[in-house]
């Protein structure tokens, strides 16, 4: 089973959640190369840069998230000569003002 990845936080603390990933991995389910944080989702490009700039709608409570995106980055800023899809399952919790507390990556599957 993949490793576990946290990040907890209100999404509006400034508090720089992207840091968890370089202290945990997750394995590519499809080349079998290490998944680094340039490749994953995270609080930011989930929530803020889509849910919460959609508007309209406000999560309330525990949720999973199905969240697609490519595995296009072997090292940092080295790209993939074939990038493939990807979807992490991501479990979040938001409180009552729509705001996530909570958001974890619990397993990357092939997209």
């Amino acid at each position: 089973m993949l490793k576990k990845m946290k990040e907890k936080g209100h999404a509006n603390t400034g508090e720089d959640v992207s840091q968890e990933h370089e202290k945990e991995n997750f394995i590519c389910p499809v080349c079998r190369r290490p998944l680094h944080e340039d490749n994953l989702v995270d609080i930011k490009s989930v929530v803020e840069d889509n849910l919460y700039f959609e508007g309209g709608v406000h999560i309330v409570g525990r949720t999973c998230l199905h969240c697609d995106f490519e595995h296009q980055f072997d090292k940092e800023e080295v790209t993939l000569n074939e990038p493939h899809k990807l979807v992490a399952v991501v479990n979040a919790e938001f409180d009552e003002l729509g705001e996530c507390v909570h958001f974890e990556i619990k397993e990357v599957l092939p997209g």
